[in-house]
């Protein structure tokens, strides 16, 4: 996820993933203070964006204007159910796609039923 530059700084040591949506750190390791923030990442962090396209699904290319338009047209989104099928299927790879290193269907989750409560309003 790193641009190219800063991989070499991010070979040693153990980082972790901070989700914080306001944070602009994105990767951390605590024993050496490295810290990557969003500026240095290749791709745009989904927890860490606030205009679209904020990504969801890295595998898939799903973002939350994919589920917004979705649940716009017909009311629901069957979005997460065609992620789980494609899981299902072996063609997932989160943990090396998606910047947190987990599965996206949580987040995918989180967001249909932020993006239908709103929308529904």
């Amino acid at each position: 996820m790193l641009k190219p530059e800063l991989l070499e700084k991010a070979m040693t040591g153990t980082h972790s993933f901070c989700s914080a949506r306001d944070c602009p750190v994105v990767y951390f390791e605590e024993r050496e203070s490295h810290r990557f923030t969003i500026d240095d990442l290749r791709i745009r962090v989904g927890p860490k964006v606030k205009e679209d396209p904020i990504p969801v699904c890295y595998c898939f290319g799903f973002d939350e204007s994919h589920i917004r338009d979705e649940i716009s047209r017909t009311g629901s989104t069957n979005i997460p159910e065609r992620i789980l099928a494609f899981i299902r299927q072996g063609l997932c790879a989160c943990e090396t796609r998606n910047p947190s290193g987990m599965c996206c269907l949580g987040e995918v989750n989180k967001t249909a039923n932020r993006l239908r409560e709103t929308l529904q309003r």
